[in-house]
């Protein structure tokens, strides 16, 4: 598998518990989309400043696919060496208000926030498994006028490697409301999967008393977010109502198991923060009622510190 656009793209990545797998054998893929294959990054490194010691500073993109723990660490932070003043800084993460440290960090940069709506997992180090579809859909975060048709430009290159590769790609004036139709389902499944204690998303629609709590929290997610961008979803996989995002989930033929779910299977730090916290915050602003909301962050809270806090 190679990434080619009209020149040759080279890939590098940083890898942290799938290092020495990844970079003995790079990526094995099993996709039904795509079908399988083995992908080796150009450089594989066990951190960014080891990237930019090997490759030197200034990359023309830096992808972020932290997990978004800002109580835990900055994310920008930890890409900031590999950070050059002509670095397109591209936002592979989940939830609502992520971009907010980049944007303060690297306030001269081109910042992109960018959903992803695939169905990925990592059964083992190094070991990737991919559902049926691939839709990239991103946006300039903070692009200034006189820059925007340039930062465009450089955003549709390299969506147009994307593209050669299969990937569906749309680039937005407007990124937000994507975001929060991603998140209509990572504010709903992740935490209440973790309360169930281990139950697929298709369990969880399948019980009556379940299902009506996914509803009711996405009918939060649904007037919050109207609210915050004021404007309506763009309805991605038919999801345009509460109802249509269970029914959506019930489809799916494989059993999906949320990543907040796996990380409180593996005690790790839950993404709550960006899932929860930060759509509250918002909530209180605007003036927003969301009692499941609030009533999902506190339980999550309280499990995560039950396996966190040393004892």
């Amino acid at each position: 598998m190679e990434l080619k656009a009209r020149v040759l793209i080279a890939v590098s990545i940083v890898c942290r518990s799938n290092y020495t797998q990844v970079k003995n054998t790079g990526y094995l893929i099993s996709s039904a989309q795509f079908g399988s294959a083995i992908y080796r990054p150009k450089g594989v490194y066990q951190s960014v400043d080891q990237a930019v010691q090997t490759e030197g500073p200034s990359y023309d993109y830096v992808i972020v696919a932290l997990k978004a723990l800002p109580n835990i660490y900055d994310s920008s932070e930890r890409v900031a060496a590999a950070v050059g003043p002509n670095t397109m800084i591209i936002l592979f993460q989940n939830g609502i208000g992520i971009e907010e440290p980049f944007a303060k960090r690297f306030p001269s940069n081109p910042l992109v926030s960018s959903v992803s709506f695939v169905s990925v997992k990592q059964e083992n180090p190094g070991e990737l498994r991919h559902g049926g579809f691939s839709l990239l859909a991103a946006g300039l975060h903070n692009a200034p006028r006189a820059f925007a048709e340039r930062y465009h430009d450089r955003l549709q290159f390299l969506f147009t490697a994307f593209e050669s590769q299969g990937v569906s790609c749309m680039i937005e004036a407007d990124i937000q409301p994507y975001r929060w139709q991603k998140h209509i389902l990572n504010g709903s499944t992740n935490p209440v999967s973790v309360i169930c204690g281990g139950s697929s998303c298709q369990e969880m629609v399948k019980n009556p008393h379940c299902k009506w709590l996914l509803e009711q929290s996405m009918a939060e997610i649904f007037l919050l977010g109207k609210t915050v961008t004021g404007k309506s979803f763009p309805g991605v996989d038919g999801i345009v109502d509460p109802q249509s995002a269970t029914d959506y989930i019930r489809s799916i033929p494989v059993p999906v198991y949320t990543s907040m779910l796996i990380d409180s299977q593996c005690k790790r730090p839950m993404e709550r923060d960006v899932i929860l916290k930060n759509p509250i915050a918002l909530a209180e602003k605007h003036g927003v009622d969301v009692p499941h909301m609030r009533t999902l962050y506190a339980l999550t809270t309280m499990i995560e510190e039950g396996y966190t806090t040393t004892k």
